[in-house]
């Protein structure tokens, strides 16, 4: 732990931050139709382009997932350390990823009793316990739409490990196979199946994404140990950094500029999506290097917060806020809530009071603790404080990245 917040890593857990609230900024947007609006000195700042675009966080995501699962691969790989068996892998991910999913998949089977046939919700019922909704439409979508991604998550975790295997001995051939692949995948389908989610959103499609972290994750450990010279131009990342957020933030504004044509997004993704995962690639990778201020600009105690519970909040804000929308709760004045303003403040709020309430709940009473079976975990809750006897502490541990 102590390595991870001194050898600038701790940006990525920022990052994560910021790719969570992305997202529920635009899911927010989607389901109050509430966009801010900001002027500077009689200049409009387009604020706007972040909850209408904010569905590139999962992009984000992808990417950082990349850099994290092949960090400690590039690392031991340099250091000649054993590399984590497929078993354990395997272990791990399961452990951090099922027991909170299983929660929110109870969550949402009860809440699509309302509007699924029987037929069609064990159907779905089935597919998300096997990782797989994304291979047929997700009735499930309608009250969380954010399953398909997880999907993706998973089934790249099982090529996982014959990917780190080749990224150890070819990462640029490999992160190029990668990136050509998504290419090919996204351009020949666009022909067919342009918007069709369960053609669009199938693993071959992000490969670019994941690939771009995992070739940060080796460029850090690569120039950790053969250029640390390098690495002490922390003006140079740091520049890198605040170029890579600018080009972020300008291909945001490119896909707003489509985001009311028919199929205007998944058009713009087809190319696109490749210059997204560059972007972020090298937002990670320059912020591991960059100088202090931009660290701790960017890993934040808000934004690390966010990250720690980004998980559950990923998982439980569609579900929460749906649910709230289909009940009037908050109860508008007008007939249509979206023209009551004063709503739209109020359900956005509550919404993410109640999102975080549970979603922090679920991470430290249940997450954290599940893990200390793999890692330890200095920041789960520690259940001994609610204990009768009194229990010796236990000596300090890292916590992996």
């Amino acid at each position: 732990m102590r390595d991870h917040l001194r050898s600038g890593t701790e940006a990525v857990d920022g990052l994560r931050g910021v790719a969570i609230l992305l997202v529920v900024f635009y899911h927010s947007w989607l389901f109050s139709w509430f966009t801010p609006e900001l002027s500077l000195f009689g200049v409009t700042v387009p604020v706007d382009v972040l909850p209408r675009n904010g569905y590139l966080g999962v992009d984000l995501f992808f990417t950082i997932s990349g850099f994290v699962l092949f960090f400690p691969h590039a690392s031991r790989a340099r250091t000649g350390g054993r590399m984590a068996s497929t078993r354990d892998f395997a272990f791990r991910r399961f452990v951090k990823i099922v027991p909170s999913y299983a929660l929110v998949l109870v969550a949402t089977y009860l809440f699509s009793i309302e509007y699924i046939g029987p037929s069609d919700l064990w159907h779905n019922l089935v597919a998300h316990l096997f990782f797989v909704q994304n291979f047929w439409s997700d009735g499930f979508g309608r009250a969380n739409s954010v399953f398909w991604s997880l999907a993706v998550e998973v089934q790249f975790y099982v090529i996982f490990p014959l990917l780190a295997q080749a990224f150890r001995r070819m990462p640029y051939a490999t992160a190029l196979a990668m990136i050509a692949t998504s290419l090919v995948y996204r351009v020949t389908t666009a022909h067919c199946c342009l918007g069709v989610e369960t053609v669009s959103r199938q693993l071959p499609g992000y490969l670019d994404l994941f690939a771009t972290g995992m070739l940060a994750a080796h460029l850090v450990v690569t120039i950790r140990s053969e250029r640390p010279e390098l690495a002490r131009r922390a003006w140079l990342f740091t520049f890198g950094a605040a170029l890579c957020a600018a080009a972020g933030f300008a291909l945001l504004e490119s896909a707003n500029t489509v985001q009311y044509e028919a199929l205007g997004a998944a058009r713009w993704d087809v190319v696109n999506r490749t210059f997204v995962a560059l972007a972020a690639g090298g937002l990670v990778l320059f912020s591991c290097f960059a100088a202090r201020p931009w660290r701790a600009l960017v890993a934040n105690p808000i934004l690390v917060f966010l990250s720690l519970v980004s998980y559950n909040v990923y998982l439980w804000h569609t579900l929460l806020m749906v649910w709230m929308w289909k009940h009037d709760v908050p109860r508008a004045a007008t007939a249509n809530p979206h023209d009551d303003e004063h709503w739209k403040l109020v359900y956005i709020a509550l919404g993410w009071t109640v999102t975080l309430a549970v979603s922090t709940a679920i991470t430290y009473f249940i997450e954290r603790p599940l893990l200390r079976f793999v890692a330890p975990q200095g920041f789960a809750f520690d259940w001994n404080r609610v204990a009768f006897r009194r229990v010796p502490p236990a000596a300090p541990s890292e916590t992996s990245t």
